[in-house]
């Protein structure tokens, strides 16, 4: 039993270096992507829309399941089958999680990473 402890840490490198860590990974545009990354077994999957700067990216905003729960607790990131960029102003930016069913739009501060705004559609 001790040996799947030590494990852990050896799981949490091999998922972050390679890209079985990835749910998903999206170019939403020129300018930047988005993926959904769970690199551990004990952690939940989260959000991450990175921008693009040529060579270099820089991750903009990370977003987990207990920001954008609202009324629908079915909707959560890891089951999100794609992500659809709608629109970008000065400060946000909006995106939404496709699921199939009802999808869940997401409006995000860009200089805090905070979400602003939650809409199931």
């Amino acid at each position: 039993m001790s040996i799947i402890a030590m494990m852990l840490p050896f799981y949490a490198l091999l998922n972050s270096t390679t890209s079985l860590g990835l749910y998903i990974d999206k170019n939403l545009n020129e300018n930047y992507r988005a993926q959904i990354v769970g690199y551990g077994p004990m952690v939940y999957p989260w959000l991450e829309i990175i921008e693009k700067k040529g060579l270099f990216e820089k991750r903009i905003i990370k977003c987990t399941d207990s920001e954008i729960m609202n009324d629908n607790l079915d909707l959560k990131i890891r089951t999100a089958k794609d992500i659809l960029f709608k629109n970008e102003t000065d400060h946000t930016i909006t995106l939404t999680l496709f699921y199939g069913g009802p999808n869940k739009t997401i409006t995000f501060d860009k200089n805090t990473g905070n979400v602003i705004e939650i809409k199931d559609n």
